[in-house]
């Protein structure tokens, strides 16, 4: 029985210029319509789409969702409530705490708000823990992070494609070999 291998390269883009030119290589090879992600933020997502419409681009999420902003209000609402009753027996405890409460929560929510959750995205893929460290940590200077899943007969022909331009960053690879 012969098992067929992938292996999976990916990098991140600088600019939409490197992602255009990437998307033109790659799509040159004839790969499976899914064999292409390309990770992006909220903000450049829908240049993603344009740019390369073939292929699936996810979005990598920085803010809270709905559901977590909900959250968030009504604990915030609630902790303030204390505060406010504070406030009825002792007037300063109560502004301090609600003034604490207020700065905690605007620090809180700025440092969500820049941590992207592209690791745990990456690892919900099935790729190595290591991989998806080193492209967490490099994502934040770059446009979009390409992912191409290739069959062994074309693995050549895609590095050949990755490493045509020099500024990708972070260029990666690993065997994806299924486990029985």
């Amino acid at each position: 029985m012969d098992i067929p291998r992938y292996y999976t390269l990916g990098a991140i883009v600088p600019d939409a210029r490197s992602l255009r030119d990437l998307g033109d290589r790659l799509g040159a090879l004839d790969l499976a319509p899914d064999s292409i992600i390309v990770m992006a933020r909220r903000r450049d997502e829908s240049l993603a789409r344009n740019i390369l419409p073939e292929t699936r681009v996810r979005r990598v999420e920085t803010g809270l969702s709905r559901r977590q902003w909900i959250e968030f209000s009504s604990t915030f609402f609630s902790a303030s409530t204390v505060s406010f009753l504070m406030g009825v027996v002792h007037l300063w405890t109560g502004l301090i705490v609600q003034a604490l409460l207020t700065l905690a929560s605007f620090i809180g929510l700025a440092v969500y708000h820049r941590r992207p959750r592209l690791k745990k995205q990456l690892l919900r893929l099935g790729l190595p823990d290591r991989l998806a460290n080193e492209w967490a940590a490099v994502f934040p200077s770059g446009f979009a992070l390409v992912l191409a899943t290739v069959p062994e007969e074309l693995s050549d022909e895609a590095q050949e494609a990755f490493l045509e331009d020099r500024k990708l960053q972070a260029l990666l690879a690993t065997d994806r070999r299924p486990v029985l």
